[in-house]
């Protein structure tokens, strides 16, 4: 916060599973042959033959001499439909190009602040949407988009960012999502962090419209944090509140500091 910038995501540090590289995919085997499918495939044969072969036996023969390649007649026509509805499984790769900053409509779900706010010891920051520049169709002359995580209950590809922007209707994962997805090159700088690059991208002071401190900071590093942010010409309009447990209902409300 201090320089402006503001760290995004790879694609594999997001929770989906297909992300990941090295994700294993059902392979469909229970595709079989029906005795109709068989027959049709047998008839098909048979008007392809050449017409001297034809007047030299019926169909009737035919069929019946074929009946000992039957396994193997069987065996191509299932590799032949497995081709046909074999359903490609994605590959990562084309969405590392891509940059993601995940954000929630609700300050108030437990399951955030445990998994993305280090257990209730980390913060919040609230965007003024306005102000933010998120909702323009580009950023440093490349593309970005902004949009709401769909649940769908038909899994149908569009193009690799519907892989970023939908989860499957089972899916467990969180809710009332948003996702700002900029491109690597759009990056105003790139900083190493444990061995690995983290491109950084500036935003607005402006933008920032309150921080949330979490229900396990300590008294002084909320003072601390409320001191920064009052101190720094560009913060000074940031509301600074602490998120704390109800101990009636064990809900979190905001206290300011």
């Amino acid at each position: 916060m201090k320089r402006g910038l503001l760290p995004l995501l790879t694609p594999a540090q997001l929770p989906e599973p297909w992300l990941q590289s090295g994700c294993a995919y059902l392979v469909n085997e229970s595709i079989k042959v029906s005795a109709q499918d068989y027959r049709r495939f047998l008839q098909q044969q048979y008007q392809n033959l050449p017409p001297s072969l034809k007047e030299m036996m019926n169909f009737d023969y035919f069929e019946q001499q074929s009946e000992a390649k039957r396994p193997e007649i069987e065996q191509s026509l299932i590799a032949q439909q497995q081709q046909a509805e074999a359903v490609k499984p994605f590959c990562a790769e084309g969405l590392q190009d891509w940059r993601i900053l995940s954000m929630f409509e609700h300050w108030q779900d437990m399951q955030l602040w445990q998994s993305m706010a280090a257990e209730g010891q980390g913060l919040i920051v609230e965007f003024d949407l306005a102000q933010s520049g998120f909702q323009t169709q580009t950023y440093n002359d490349q593309a970005q988009h902004l949009r709401e995580v769909q649940q769908v209950t038909s899994w149908l590809p569009e193009d690799d960012l519907y892989y970023l922007f939908n989860r499957p209707q089972e899916s467990r994962l969180n809710q009332h999502e948003w996702r700002l997805v900029r491109k690597l090159a759009a990056a105003d700088r790139k900083i190493e962090v444990q061995g690995a690059e983290r491109a950084m991208y500036r935003l607005p002071t402006k933008a920032v419209k309150r921080v949330i401190l979490g229900y396990r900071c300590s008294s002084e590093y909320c003072q601390q944090v409320k001191q920064y942010l009052s101190q720094d010409i560009n913060y000074r309009h940031t509301e600074c509140l602490q998120a704390q447990l109800d101990p009636k209902t064990l809900c979190l409300q905001t206290v300011v500091i």
